[in-house]
């Protein structure tokens, strides 16, 4: 399916691609909704690679290079650039023994804005992933590893042993560390510039990724810590329940700024709702919004706090003071 969907990305980005060409790739995406999937995710590789720093970009340029030297043969002649780079990947299955950065493009688990899915893994471990989020899972003789690429996701971890009767660690990397348990529950959040992790039941000890490897911090639950450029950070303690509050549909807060709370709310909107960010500041909130109807949510977040709900000329919704 991946090398299908390459196929069809590389071919409609040349100046041969026909009206036919683009009438059958849309049939084939008709066809199975991973399909579609698929193909978003190949059309989406240009603009993330575009997003790349330096460094990531010429390492995938040079590892394209490399793999696609001896397989310019056949139909792959009428491709070229990293459209190449995509079909010779998908066909060789190489691409998923890579880097973070480049199986980012393409994850095992992903859910759209405002999607939520919870998804049992082959070891009986249960992980719901949030919003806009994406992941892929490895098993091995030693390790059960989620590398999450973005967004968020609760890990419900099955105990399980290996063939030595130890226990096989849990893990979830990020580019920022990993997050490390035995039988546990943990929330882990993959933002652009950090990655947060927060400890439902048990314990879970959070470690840097190189070059600060070793850098590790052992945590409980209500226990949170950031990593993020190579710092590890303790922050406030919160109610656990709260903090899975999502993972059952529902936005939680306990008198937190409603301009952090409307953020939250946009992650799940496909209009975000716009407001004045100093305008607001000095309003607190506290309740649980339904995530499955963010208008609904967003409703009771206006009526908790007294402020007003308009509509911009363009429709867009805004939150604002009283007048």
């Amino acid at each position: 399916m991946i090398e299908r969907a390459a196929l069809w990305a590389a071919q409609l980005a040349t100046d041969e691609a026909t009206q036919a060409d683009h009438d059958a790739c849309e049939a084939w995406c008709r066809e199975d909704p991973r399909h579609r999937l698929a193909m978003d995710r190949m059309r989406g590789f240009d603009r993330q690679f575009g997003r790349t720093d330096g460094l990531e970009r010429e390492v995938i340029e040079t590892l394209l290079e490399q793999r696609s030297q001896d397989t310019r043969s056949g139909k792959a002649r009428r491709f070229g650039g990293l459209a190449l780079g995509l079909v010779v990947l998908a066909a060789g299955g190489w691409l998923a023994a890579q880097s973070l950065t480049v199986r980012a493009f393409f994850p095992e688990y992903a859910t759209q804005r405002g999607e939520q899915q919870t998804v049992t893994l082959t070891d009986g471990s249960r992980l719901t992933l949030d919003t806009d989020a994406a992941l892929d899972f490895r098993r091995s003789d030693d390790s059960r590893t989620v590398s999450l690429f973005q967004g968020q996701v609760l890990a419900r971890v099955a105990r399980e042993k290996g063939a030595l009767n130890a226990p096989h660690p849990f893990i979830v990397q990020t580019g920022d560390g990993t997050a490390t348990a035995h039988g546990t529950a943990f929330v882990v959040r993959r933002d652009e510039h950090a990655t947060t992790v927060t400890v439902i039941e048990s314990a879970v000890r959070v470690c840097l990724a190189p070059p600060a490897a070793g850098r590790c911090a052992d945590l409980l639950p209500g226990d949170r810590a950031r990593m993020a450029n190579g710092r590890l950070t303790r922050l406030g303690r919160v109610d656990p329940d709260v903090a899975a509050a999502w993972s059952e549909g529902w936005l939680a807060a306990d008198d937190e700024p409603v301009t952090q709370v409307l953020d939250e709310l946009n992650r799940y909107r496909a209009r975000p709702v716009s407001f004045d960010r100093s305008a607001l500041a000095d309003y607190r909130v506290s309740g649980s919004f339904p995530l499955s109807d963010t208008d609904r949510a967003l409703e009771g977040i206006v009526r908790s706090t007294g402020l007003a709900l308009s509509s911009a000329d363009d429709g867009a919704l805004v939150v604002g003071r009283t007048k």
